[in-house]
């Protein structure tokens, strides 16, 4: 073999090399490009679902507890003006509720959202059986048992579906991975 040909066989081989290099190098980037573009992603929506739950959790929580206290209002010594100070109260945090479970709804899962939905709802009920009682508290006793036993039910019930979202919640964001879909193009 000539030294000429010898070392244009040399610089093709280096020039292949380099191309193939250059090209394993460009798709190996591009991967790792899609990768970290689908953490980012992945991570983005984990942070606008935590603070979409985080905004439906906190107004549930203050339209309970002020639900609660409103109650309180109802029983032994009725106060009606102070009952209706935590209902005025316990409205403005549910109208917080419903406006957090609207954003909520977008940002999902479907079975947080419905799981939302059924606190708001509990919620609702328990203000519409306080509304109720406040109306009946001039009544005689016996008749605000019912409200009573109804209170203790909806209170029960609004605390294990604020439980049963907040579990769901958790787990939608456990769950929340890097985006699959780093296969092809």
């Amino acid at each position: 073999m000539d030294q000429g040909i010898a070392a244009l066989l040399g610089a093709t081989v280096g020039v292949l090399g380099t191309v193939a290099a250059a090209a394993v190098s460009g798709w190996s980037s591009r991967q790792q490009l899609r990768a970290q573009a689908g953490i980012d992603h992945a991570q983005w929506r984990r942070q606008a679902r935590r603070d979409a739950y985080s905004a439906f959790l906190a107004p549930a929580h203050e339209a309970g507890n002020t639900l609660k206290q409103a109650a309180r209002s109802l029983i032994g010594d009725v106060d009606v003006g102070e009952a209706d100070r935590r209902l005025r109260a316990a409205h403005d945090h549910l109208t917080a509720v419903h406006a957090a479970w609207a954003a909520l709804a977008v940002e999902g899962p479907e079975a947080v959202e419905q799981l939302a939905h059924g606190v708001k709802t509990a919620l609702h009920s328990m203000q519409t059986t306080l509304l109720a009682w406040r109306d009946s508290a001039e009544g005689a006793f016996d008749r605000n048992v019912k409200f009573v036993e109804r209170h203790a039910v909806e209170v029960t019930r609004v605390s294990e579906r604020i439980s049963a979202f907040t579990a769901a919640a958790r787990a939608a964001l456990d769950d929340t991975a890097p985006a699959s879909n780093t296969a092809g193009g």
